[in-house]
């Protein structure tokens, strides 16, 4: 039986949500301003419980990762989630709620496009990901081809650095997209497929297998390339850097005749693969980093010793304000690490993880404006300076509302523009500015999320705790106006938070700095 009753007294208060279970079925219900909505009861990205996210107007936000859904026809509005929510049908009949367990049609976009049209992405990652799936959503049916120089279609990259390395993650749940769903779709990937070179006065691609390739609209979104560290031995066997899926999985190979390893960076990726290392695999493991205390110049002073101290409790010590002089090994195999104040630190392992670059060298004479690191610069439209290319993800440095230029190296960025990028190849006149970055970092018992984006700041105001308790909010504020914001343990919060901004608001100063401001209410009110 599909059709179910839940009597008035069970349904949830107007703005909030609840779960039900009916026989094999579990159901959300959400409650807006008088009508309900059902729809399914977890994320469809990773699982999350919706149930635990908020409610703002027709929006329903997944704790975990931010994912946002429409309650009305369950279409994902906020990356990472790539499909809709399964919605079912509610009826009111005398205060109690009808629902009918049957799935909701998916209604189709409308074709709109010429059939004869290329878009031809560059990169095979989340942008491009996101980008072939946008233009299908928005009814493109022409031609879409995805060059990518790796050997695997587009994968859930964060995970690589966290449960996957771990050991703690099924391969399967790694890529975004079966090999099927690209012929469903209509999508040709090509992989191991790398551009050597671009004419934007024929619109015309140079591959690196010989071929040319023509292009109506062009995407690039080639992504980031890891820093390398330009040192004796840095060929050894054993010392790697993460950055493909294959990577995750030469690490975990060497993981099994390792027992000693060396972290070379306390980035995100670095911290992130010291705790995998030694949680996952029960590695020895070190990390050496040229900073003084890890995320002080990203999260500032106080959480960044909360982090340390959470790997130093994991029995992960610090070699800090350190530099690497060189590796060094027996038979071609890494043994150590030698610093540059002669210590030497075993190691049969290592991982280098100091940052990424954009990956342009493609571009150097396509004609295109590149910023002074290689980034491609764009309007706020993701359009470069040739009017038919362009760009999404961590190569991009666009122009904010002040005139200032902005590249921002997130996963979840890196999605909202490739959606962002395919819309506006399509015509349309989007603006990057209105999505709200968000990333997540998990290291050990700490999961710190982020709203915002603060490339300075000048007072970090503290709310509900502070970072020794493992719980807190912090607002990161620049001349008095909010920026950004960091918090463990704060899931509603910076939901709340996300929300505001995405509506083009924020807290003021005079809010932040009252102890008692509760911005979850304010949410609500807004």
């Amino acid at each position: 039986m599909s059709i179910h009753t839940i009597s008035q007294s069970e349904l949830p208060e107007s703005g909030h949500s609840k779960k039900f279970e009916f026989d094999e079925t579990s159901v959300l219900i959400a409650h807006v301003e008088g009508t309900y909505y059902a729809v399914a009861p977890e994320c469809t990205h990773w699982h999350g419980p919706l149930d635990e996210g908020m409610i703002c107007g027709h929006t329903v936000m997944c704790p975990w990762h931010h994912a946002c859904f429409d309650l009305r026809d369950g279409k994902p509005q906020e990356p990472p989630a790539l499909d809709a929510l399964e919605t079912y049908t509610t009826t009111l009949e005398g205060g109690d709620l009808i629902v009918d367990l049957t799935p909701q049609e998916k209604t189709s976009p409308k074709i709109t496009a010429e059939k004869d049209l290329s878009m031809v992405i560059v990169g095979g990652g989340a942008a491009g990901q996101a980008a072939a799936e946008e233009l299908r959503h928005c009814g493109f049916d022409g031609q879409i081809i995805i060059l990518s120089e790796t050997s695997a279609v587009p994968v859930d990259r964060p995970n690589l650095s966290k449960d996957y390395l771990a050991g703690n993650a099924d391969p399967d749940w790694i890529p975004l997209r079966s090999p099927e769903w690209y012929e469903e779709n209509a999508v040709e990937i090509r992989l191991n497929t790398a551009v050597t070179k671009i004419d934007t006065a024929q619109n015309r691609l140079q591959l690196s297998n010989g071929e040319t390739l023509n292009y109506h609209k062009l995407l690039l979104a080639t992504g980031g390339k890891p820093r390398q560290l330009d040192v004796p031995g840095h060929d050894l066997k054993g010392v790697f850097t993460l950055r493909e899926w294959k990577d995750a999985d030469a690490i975990m190979e060497a993981c099994s005749s390792a027992r000693k390893a060396a972290v070379i960076g306390s980035s995100f990726i670095g911290m992130e693969v010291a705790a995998a290392l030694a949680g996952g695999h029960e590695l020895q493991v070190t990390v050496i980093s040229h900073d003084a205390i890890p995320f002080e110049k990203i999260l500032g002073k106080e959480i960044g010793q909360m982090l340390q101290a959470e790997h130093e409790e994991h029995n992960v010590p610090f070699y800090l304000k350190a530099d690497v002089a060189e590796f060094v090994g027996h038979d071609g195999k890494l043994t150590a690490v030698i610093l540059k104040n002669g210590d030497k630190i075993p190691a049969d392992l290592a991982v280098v993880g100091i940052g990424v670059q954009p990956n342009t060298d493609y571009l150097q004479d396509s004609g295109l404006n590149l910023g002074k690191d290689n980034s491609v610069l764009t309007t706020q439209f993701l359009q470069s300076s040739h009017a038919d290319v362009f760009a999404a993800g961590d190569i991009v440095c666009w122009q904010d509302d002040n005139g200032e230029n902005q590249r921002i190296e997130h996963w979840r960025v890196a999605l909202q523009q490739g959606k962002t990028a395919a819309r506006n190849m399509l015509g349309r006149q989007e603006s990057i500015l209105q999505h709200v970055p968000f990333f997540w970092t998990t290291q050990w018992d700490i999961s710190l999320a982020y709203v915002g984006h603060a490339s300075v700041w000048d007072e970090i105001v503290y709310h509900h705790g502070k970072p020794k308790d493992k719980t807190f909010v912090a607002y990161y504020l620049k001349e008095g106006q909010f920026q950004a914001a960091a918090a463990v343990n704060r899931d509603d919060d910076l939901l709340a938070l996300e929300f505001l901004l995405q509506q083009g608001k924020s807290p003021t100063a005079a809010q932040l700095l009252d102890e008692n401001f509760d911005i979850v209410a304010f949410a609500k009110e807004k």
